[in-house]
């Protein structure tokens, strides 16, 4: 998901974000309101309070407002691991809640397992506000015991990807669900002066993988399309 940059101006890294940061953990808020992830950004960089947090989360998109390479005053900690190793991502529209609160809840789940990957921070680092300060926040996720289940969203999110080992040298078998003209393609032989052979279509082919196959790529035996893979 992307994820839209708005950054505070630099003149205002003083009261938002003064010191330089190396994220270790990621925090999880709930904005307590009903506005959008804009208007949230825009209001945080805008005002001269210190208040401030990376990212902010709704149901079409997410906003960033503090680089990710300083901290924020969010967490409640003063100068604790919180306020200064963690990204803050806050998740729109908890007041009244809803469908649209729920799916705001569904983006950051994709926000947060980017950002994981991003800077190799792991599940068990990702923090609620509550954890850092014991300020009841993320307010609707913890009244509604439903604090496992994000993290388990990010989990998901998390190993989408990551579930699709390349294939080892040998014969096996390819299979796609796209029509011919996408999807898996055949090459003669590793390298880029190997000429196209064919397509894997909705029926099984056998092929000899002579170099491990290699996503998105063209180098190989085995050109796997952009969301098809050879199993």
């Amino acid at each position: 998901m992307e994820i839209r940059r708005k950054l505070v101006d630099p003149s205002k890294y003083g009261i938002k974000c003064p010191n330089t940061m190396t994220p270790e953990f990621i925090t999880v808020h709930n904005t307590y309101n009903d506005a959008s992830a804009e208007n949230e950004i825009s209001y945080m960089i805008g005002n001269n309070n210190s208040v401030s947090f990376h990212v902010a989360v709704d149901d079409k998109e997410a906003v960033q407002g503090i680089p990710f390479d300083r901290n924020a005053w969010h967490a409640g900690d003063g100068n604790g691991n919180g306020n200064r190793k963690s990204i803050g991502v806050e998740i729109c529209y908890s007041l009244s809640g809803g469908d649209r609160y729920y799916k705001a809840e569904d983006n950051a789940a994709i926000v947060i397992a980017q950002l994981m990957k991003q800077f190799n921070i792991p599940i068990s680092n990702v923090r609620t506000h509550k954890s850092w300060s014991g300020k009841h926040c993320p307010h609707r996720m913890l009244d509604e015991g439903r604090l496992d289940q994000f993290i388990e969203k990010i989990n998901k999110a998390f190993n989408k990807d990551n579930n699709k080992p390349l294939q080892p040298k040998g014969l096996g078998i390819a299979t796609s669900k796209y029509p011919e003209g996408s999807g898996i393609n055949l090459y003669s032989g590793p390298g880029k002066d190997a000429w196209f052979t064919g397509n894997v279509i909705n029926t099984k082919m056998p092929y000899l993988i002579i170099d491990a196959a290699w996503y998105g790529g063209n180098e190989n035996m085995l050109c796997l399309g952009w969301e098809a893979w050879a199993k």
